[in-house]
This record gives structure tokens, C-alpha cells and sequence, in this order.
């Protein structure tokens, strides 16, 4: 069965800084019409920071839409034309105040649902310090944890936002912890 749905027309109900609001009319594949609602967004980079010694670097921060302070690895937008690698490096640094060698962990899609947002995972080793910038309006606590404890952390359901949970995962099943 072809399962591809065929924009008819693309209708702008917001257009914001960081992300616009969408209700497009589209083709179903058995040629009915409906409408699909979602958030356009450029996409993220995040970035799962393990040192030498085995501990992983969180940020933590309060995320407004859930009401509480959240343990995340450290992320951020896109700039417009920016690799996300550029904004793997720019964001460990801004936020954690660390600098290492990073390298592509994986490609996760959030919430296909409703965003379009490509959320690109790094990895950073050989860890260094640096100064940390935070942009204006940004406020965290760094945390630097064993990385059994951020593994236990997802299991148990304290970690939840799916970016970290997803690095962390993957780190622990490719490195056989």
C-alpha cells in the first residue's frame, strides 16, 4: 500500500521565532482530503558528554511547558544554515563549559506526531574545560554523575526526556554496560 500523503496546500497558522504552527491540507493515500496540524521546527543537537573517568554531564533546567525542573544532556536549536555538528560543539560549550572531540550518535525524530523537528545526537569524549556562556534568559545547574547512576536514572523513570534517555541507552547497550 502506498502510505504517502501528498500536500494539496501549506497553510502558515503562526510563524515564530524558534518553531510555526501548520494545518495543511493533504491528500490521503486512498485520495480522500483531511488536514494534518503540526509544528515546523529546524531541529536540535544534543550532545551526551562522557569523561575519562566514566561520568556524564546533565543539565539541569526548567522547562516551562511541564512545570519542573528536568535532567537533560546538553542541547539547543539550529541556527538557520547551521550544521548540526557546529551546534553540538557551540551548545556543550555554552552550557556545560566543556570542549571535546564529538561525533555522530544518532538521529532521533521527538514527537512524529506533530513536529517535523530533526533532533541530532552527538557524542563528546576527551572532555576539556572551557568557559561556560549561557545564553540571556538561560539558567541550569551542570551535574556530573557516574554514568551507571544516569543509566539507573532512566530506568527508573527520574531521567525522562527522551533525547537524554535515548543517549544514554545507547551508550550503555554499545558499550555493554
Amino acid at each position: 500500500m502506498d502510505l504517502i500523503e501528498k500536500e494539496v496546500r501549506k497553510n502558515y497558522i503562526y510563524k515564530g521565532k524558534i518553531l510555526n504552527l501548520r494545518a495543511d491540507d493533504v491528500m490521503l493515500p486512498d485520495g480522500s482530503l483531511s488536514t494534518r496540524e503540526y509544528v515546523e521546527h529546524r531541529g536540535g543537537a544534543s550532545v551526551l558528554a562522557v569523561d575519562d573517568e566514566g561520568y556524564v554531564y546533565l543539565v539541569k533546567q526548567y522547562r516551562y511547558a511541564y512545570r519542573e525542573a528536568i535532567l537533560e544532556i546538553p542541547a539547543g536549536k539550529l541556527e538557520v544554515g547551521e550544521e548540526p555538528i557546529v551546534t553540538a560543539f557551540r551548545e556543550l560549550s555554552e552550557e556545560t563549559g566543556l570542549i571535546g572531540e564529538i561525533e555522530p550518535f544518532g538521529l532521533l525524530y521527538p514527537t512524529p506526531g506533530y513536529t517535523n523537528e530533526p533532533l541530532y545526537v552527538f557524542k563528546a569524549t576527551k572532555l576539556k574545560k572551557d568557559v561556560q556562556r549561557l545564553d540571556d534568559g538561560e539558567f541550569l545547574d551542570v551535574i556530573r554523575i557516574p554514568f551507571a547512576d544516569a543509566l539507573q536514572m532512566v530506568m527508573d523513570g527520574v531521567i525522562r526526556d527522551a533525547k537524554t534517555a535515548y543517549a544514554i541507552l545507547r551508550y550503555a547497550r554499545l558499550n555493554d554496560i
